[in-house]
């Protein structure tokens, strides 16, 4: 079995013929139905099933087009990839944030890096913080954004940005304009785990764990700004994210008496990890510019 094969098994699935695969590849049908039966008989069991609907998956022939799929899919990566680093050379970076800065602060400092360092491929990806440490740590990223500073001692932390995270709820939703804290209880709440900050300061300022009215957990902040604008229910939301709602008046603020929270953007990057020059010098102009940058 080699690549071939398995990319010419994909076309025989799709279209449901050996004869109309063996067209579309420019080779004879013989020649084609050979390779599948070699595969056929080094794997002990038959792939396809010929009938008069044409040619169809066998149990074992869904289980390889699932494998083949993901097979074809990395080697395409692996080729892409390959080929922009011969393109690129060195000058790759690559940026991990969490969802907030990922969406809304880093795509201005983006371009603001592509216009003094045009020669660099940067590609940005979002994940919660703790998947983002892994990333640095096994080099697969150069720098990334988590909330809060790491604790890892292999990682570098500094913080870079400060985001207000503020209780918001609908405009349309009747909710007071300021509460107390011991009020919020009463309210339901659409949470994020991905705003652990909010739940920090609650622990660090309430003597018992606070009985919170959650209606449901969601991953995405984007989802719960939609749940918060539908009028679902309140909800704890990074500054950053909910500005436009905010001037649209899609969105109102609910004041918490002598309580705020503020989520610490800290940058992270590994320890003594090697790389180009002129990528460290990037990394520093990121360092320096990005209060200056962000959306």
């Amino acid at each position: 079995m080699n690549l071939e094969t398995l990319k010419l098994f994909l076309d025989i699935a799709a279209l449901k013929s050996i004869s109309k695969a063996a067209n579309t590849a420019h080779i004879t049908q013989s020649a084609l139905s050979q390779q599948i039966k070699s595969w056929e008989n080094s794997l002990g069991t038959e792939l396809l099933q010929r009938s008069n609907k044409g040619t169809q998956l066998t149990e074992s022939g869904l289980i390889a087009h699932k494998y083949a799929v993901q097979i074809c899919k990395l080697y395409d990566e692996m080729m892409m990839e390959m080929e922009q680093q011969l393109k690129h050379g060195s000058h790759q970076l690559s940026i991990y944030a969490i969802p907030e800065v990922c969406n809304y602060a880093l795509p201005c400092t983006m371009y603001e890096m592509k216009k003094q360092f045009p020669d660099y491929l940067i590609t940005l990806n979002e994940g919660p913080s703790t998947l983002i440490e892994e990333q640095i740590l096994m080099e697969e990223a150069n720098i990334g954004f988590i909330s809060g500073p790491s604790a890892h001692p292999e990682l570098s932390s500094c913080k870079v940005l400060l985001d207000r995270v503020m209780l918001v709820s609908g405009s349309n939703t009747l909710r007071p304009d300021k509460i107390k804290l011991n009020e919020l209880s009463r309210f339901p709440l659409i949470w994020s785990a991905q705003l652990s900050c909010v739940q920090r300061a609650l622990n660090e300022i309430m003597e018992d764990k606070p009985k919170l009215n959650i209606l449901y957990n969601l991953d995405s902040i984007e989802a719960v700004k939609l749940a918060a604008i539908k009028g679902h229910g309140a909800a704890f939301l990074p500054y950053m994210s909910i500005r436009r709602e905010l001037r649209g008046k899609q969105l109102r603020i609910i004041h918490i008496d002598n309580f705020q929270v503020y989520n610490e953007i800290h940058l992270i990057k590994k320890k003594n990890q090697r790389c180009h020059h002129d990528t460290r010098q990037l990394i520093r102009y990121i360092e320096k510019s990005l209060p200056d940058t962000v959306c």
